[in-house]
């Protein structure tokens, strides 16, 4: 009798099913995971772990994922075609080593200057590296593009970074990284730590994959597209050039899911190169069929 007197003077309780509770609702976190990683000695695995004394690129290890299963149209036609004619087009003949400009030593006239640092280079606040002959083993090549997608409005609305993240990874198929600011600029409203856009470094099947998809599709169907400007380099091999956020929408990824896409982001280009000038990467990343504007660019 006391216990059925207790249930009627007791407070309901609240019910709650699984499948709307808090804790399970979907969410997308910009915070990157915690792995817990435990390094293995492999030399002491017992017999029956076999299989994890082997390294990842092997076929035999429990790892292994295979690599080149698509075929690369870009990388072939370099190695087939551009490859011989950029040695042809960069060869000098009796060509030498030109020095970079170098640290210069004190010429020793006081006694302060024996621990001093070396003086700068003339012309030049850091030191500028050497110029070698193109040769059969240093021929100008891609290396990789980075994609830098920079969001002013995630300062008042930070979930933006979410949308340029996606946006870079739907064009990539690459997982890109969140980037923060790095100072505390109050003119700007931007706070250190504040993460403010995304980018993503890609290479091989993924980079040819763009480059082709920019150079056929997105280019061309830009109007009155001059070309990437002359002043693009970095004198070391780097071009880098900038589409907006129009101008994305040309992309077939983003183009044929419009209602998916209500708002797109401006990003940066990088074209990294193992060329020495900057016109050895505008020769180089012509023959991709990247225009320069008139008069900038080597034909090939």
């Amino acid at each position: 009798m006391s216990n059925i007197r207790s249930l009627l003077t007791s407070k309901p309780v609240a019910r709650s099913f699984s499948i709307v509770s808090v804790s399970r609702k979907a969410a997308c976190s910009i915070v990157p995971p915690v792995h817990h990683l435990l390094k293995i000695d492999k030399s002491k695995l017992s017999p029956r772990f076999e299989g994890m004394k082997y390294n990842k690129d092997d076929i035999r290890s429990p790892s292994y994922r295979p690599q080149d299963t698509r075929q690369d149209r870009l990388q072939e036609h370099y190695l087939n075609t551009l490859q011989s004619d950029l040695l042809l087009i960069n060869y000098k003949h009796n060509a030498t080593v030109e020095k970079g400009l170098k640290n210069r030593q004190w010429d020793g006239t006081s006694p302060y200057q024996v621990n001093r640092p070396l003086k700068k280079p003339k012309g030049s606040k850091a030191e500028l590296p050497d110029l070698h002959p193109i040769k059969w083993n240093n021929i100008p090549g891609l290396k990789s593009v980075t994609l830098n997608c920079y969001v002013r409005d995630a300062r008042d609305n930070e979930m933006l970074t979410i949308s340029a993240a996606l946006q870079l990874q739907q064009l990539t198929g690459c997982k890109p990284k969140i980037i923060y600011s790095k100072s505390d600029v109050p003119n700007w409203k931007i706070r250190k730590g504040h993460a403010m856009g995304a980018k993503v470094t890609i290479s091989g099947y993924e980079m040819s994959q763009f480059l082709n998809t920019l150079s056929e599709i997105v280019l061309p169907r830009i109007r009155e597209y001059k070309g990437i400007s002359k002043t693009s380099g970095d004198r070391f091999g780097g071009i880098s050039f900038g589409l907006n956020e129009e101008e994305v929408k040309f992309f077939p990824e983003i183009d044929l899911n419009q209602d998916l896409w209500p708002k797109t982001f401006g990003m940066h280009i990088n074209i990294n190169t193992t060329a020495q000038t900057d016109q050895q990467a505008r020769t180089l990343i012509s023959s991709f069929q990247l225009p320069f504007e008139s008069g900038n660019a080597q034909q090939s």
